[in-house]
């Protein structure tokens, strides 16, 4: 007898971490909508959804729990068998000037809205929905620049820079490390991990940590770049993927 099908709901079907998205046709049945239903009991029907809308409010203020839209999703599935997946940021780790490695084992100690709204939603989300979560920090995510006010990715930082000052003056120094993925690589892991059925909290990064200068000067002209402003280093780190 065939295994069932799994039903799986993707909320944010623009979103450039969604885009190219893809699962076994053999194996799943996949609904991709724009935006969440949020309370609804249609999030029921589905073994397993994923959130891939992101609200500028995240960035610039500490958002109510009635605002989260992960929070109101997730109590829509409670006492359900229904998996939830969330994207998290490896900035509920922290900030740190010195190469840090960071295990999800490891405290949180968020430092701006945005890592502090990732955190309170993390926190939330394991009171509701404990046995059915997967959570994924991510590092650095390189890709196409989203071109919408108060999103302070890395690439849309490099877009602001050059609409701004026709270049990137940076104002930390180049050898500054950070990890970096790509989105093939991100999409691997959410994939794999449903696939495998996973649970729990896992860090998504390459394991290693690139100089930024050999970033900037893969994706800009040398011309482009200014570093004549760096003078320290800044949120270095590497995400343990050994999980």
């Amino acid at each position: 007898m065939a295994d069932k099908m799994k039903k799986i709901l993707i909320v944010g079907e623009e979103s450039y971490l969604a885009t190219g998205l893809t699962f076994d046709s053999n194996k799943y049945i996949v609904d991709k909508i724009r935006r969440p239903y949020m309370q609804s009991e249609r999030n029921k029907e589905y073994d397993l959804i994923i959130n891939f809308c992101i609200q500028p409010e995240h960035f610039t203020r500490k958002l109510s729990e009635s605002e989260m839209i992960d929070v109101q999703i997730a109590k829509s599935i409670v006492k359900s068998e229904t998996k939830f997946v969330f994207l998290s940021s490896r900035k509920v780790y922290g900030s740190c000037n010195e190469l840090k490695e960071y295990k999800e084992t490891d405290d949180l100690k968020p430092y701006d809205f945005y890592s502090e709204n990732k955190a309170a939603i993390e926190k939330k989300l394991t009171e509701l929905i404990p046995d059915n979560l997967i959570i994924l920090r991510t590092g650095n995510i390189i890709g196409e620049p989203v071109s919408r006010k108060n999103y302070k990715t890395f690439v849309g930082w490099l877009e602001k820079e050059l609409e701004e000052n026709g270049k990137v003056s940076c104002t930390f120094l180049p050898d500054t490390k950070k990890d970096f993925i790509t989105r093939d690589y991100f999409q691997e892991i959410v994939v794999s991990v449903i696939k495998n059925n996973e649970a729990g909290i896992y860090n998504v990064g390459s394991g290693f940590a690139l100089p930024i200068k050999d970033i900037l000067t893969t994706l800009l002209p040398k011309n482009l770049i200014d570093f004549d402003r760096a003078v320290n280093k800044s949120e270095q780190f590497i995400l343990d993927n050994s999980k």
